[in-house]
């Protein structure tokens, strides 16, 4: 299908979203829900077909009420590669604010009647798409029907998402009236512990399950090694609010469920702390916060791989105490990378400031340092961004922080964007969800050479390497951590 009128909209050497074209198709076609803060706020609703994205924009939140119908208005075709978009579309641009992915997983299509299931473009063509969504927030069967031609819309056509009834089905709770957001009073956080963890501990349920197929490794062996690894990791996701990178079938299965989970159900234990944060449109979302082994065993049993954190801990939530360089390869060879990350340590040494550099998990590396200076996410990033282009007057041959990959070519791009207030990022020792089982891993300055391999650094090897460290390259990065106000104390002054 056409992508000319999505590319005719977009900038894209000022927006980061994907220009699209060269994706393959899924196994089982997805679906992806992004949750959009433009003008106004709405949800991107997209189904796969045909090498595209099938869009609509739904105003109101999608919901599992039978008896709610949500307007949804067809807009252009997306790219595949949408999918996981996440970040923010500059002001100016068509759609300018914020995207977040809200909800993702995959469907099939279904139908009500006899004629048998018609795809979505049949679907669309006759004006009623029936599907079985298999995602955390949206399950079971759906229906998308066009309405009448009316004078609404600007001309575009216009359908009802419609939940079926079924054994995912139920009431819709409450509306909650909105909340006035700003950026110089943002909603205070509200921190939650109601129980104690079982005495007996978290017991991992169906360890047999293969996560990794290349390596034959298997959810007790996931779940093993986040036991052990807890006391180095637990420092760096403490207070923080956690966003759930989880795939419950592992990797073990083409297209199988891989989605982001910032909510914390209602179902999962009251003794799993969390921490309430008000959305602009007034209905609370609760990140886990991943304090202590047990829920941290909880979430990995949940299917969780990886665990992303913020810069910034309640208390303090508008304040980061810690600012990340993220070093993309991209074309360029890992020995760039190496060259640019000691280019930014040289750049600050001079300034007196200490930097910490750890493996991304991927294929390239992160290097940090704590934020010591006044000021929220915004200056943060501001003064990272100063110092990164700073690097790219010295080598301009192999650093660049143009956002436009096509732009980009065989230079590593220095990526200060996840320096933003709510944005996430991999703490150190976390699993990464990608064929190898390979491991965030941090590093001592005198590792990094360009002969380096990130991709051993794996759950098999990683203990074999601790073994002999005397102590942790990151440690310091942990004492340079600022001191927010503590929840409990915040509670009781209340």
């Amino acid at each position: 299908m056409s992508l000319d009128e999505y590319r005719a909209k977009r900038d894209f050497l000022k927006t980061a979203e994907p220009e699209g074209g060269d994706e393959g198709a899924h196994r089982r076609p997805i679906f992806v829900v992004q949750e959009h803060h433009a003008s106004h706020l709405h949800y991107d609703f997209r189904l796969e077909a045909e090498g595209v994205l099938k869009s609509w924009a739904v105003p109101k939140e999608p919901t599992l009420d039978p008896s709610q119908k949500r307007l949804a208005v067809q807009v252009e075709d997306h790219p595949l590669g949408y999918e996981r978009f996440e970040g923010t579309i500059p002001q100016g641009q068509y759609g300018g604010g914020t995207v977040a992915i809200w909800d993702r997983g995959t469907y099939e299509p279904a139908t009500d009647d006899a004629s048998g299931p018609r795809t979505v473009t049949q679907g669309i063509e006759a004006g009623r798409l029936d599907f079985v969504m298999h995602g955390e927030r949206l399950r079971g069967r759906f229906s998308l029907v066009r309405m009448k031609a009316s004078g609404r819309g600007n001309g575009k056509l216009q359908w009802l998402l419609i939940k079926k009834k079924d054994d995912f089905a139920r009431a819709e709770e409450g509306a909650t009236k909105p909340v006035v957001r700003t950026k110089a009073a943002r909603p205070s956080a509200r921190a939650t512990r109601t129980a104690r963890p079982p005495k007996e501990g978290v017991v991992v349920t169906h360890p047999e399950r293969v996560i990794f197929p290349d390596l034959g490794l298997t959810k007790g062996d996931v779940f093993a090694y986040y036991g052990r690894i807890a006391d180095r990791l637990l420092p760096f996701l403490k207070d923080r609010p956690i966003t759930l990178e989880r795939l419950p079938e592992g990797l073990a299965v083409e297209g199988a469920p891989h989605f982001w989970q910032k909510d914390t159900p209602a179902s999962y234990p009251d003794w799993i702390p969390r921490v309430e944060l008000p959305s602009e449109r007034g209905k609370a979302v609760h990140y886990a916060l991943v304090n202590d082994v047990e829920t941290l065993l909880y979430l990995v049993n949940q299917g969780t791989l990886t665990f992303h954190a913020w810069a910034s801990r309640v208390g303090a939530l508008d304040r980061p105490d810690f600012v990340l360089f993220d070093l993309d390869p991209g074309e360029a060879s890992f020995p760039d990378v190496v060259a640019v990350a000691r280019a930014l340590r040289t750049s600050l040494k001079e300034e007196g400031e200490k930097l910490f550099v750890k493996t991304s998990g991927k294929t390239g590396l992160h290097v940090l340092l704590p934020w010591t200076e006044e000021g929220d996410h915004d200056r943060a990033r501001a003064w990272a961004l100063g110092v990164a282009e700073r690097v790219v007057e010295v080598m301009p041959e192999r650093a660049t922080v143009e956002v436009r990959k096509v732009k980009r070519g065989a230079r590593v791009f220095i990526d200060v964007l996840q320096n933003a207030r709510g944005h996430h990022a991999v703490p150190p020792y976390v699993v990464r969800a990608v064929p190898g089982a390979t491991i965030s891993t941090p590093l001592d300055w005198k590792e990094l050479a360009g002969d380096l391999d990130p991709s051993s650094f794996r759950i098999e090897t990683i203990f074999r390497r601790l073994a002999h460290q005397k102590r942790d390259p990151m440690a310091g990065l942990v004492r340079g951590f600022a001191r927010p106000e503590s929840p409990a104390r915040r509670e009781s002054e209340r």
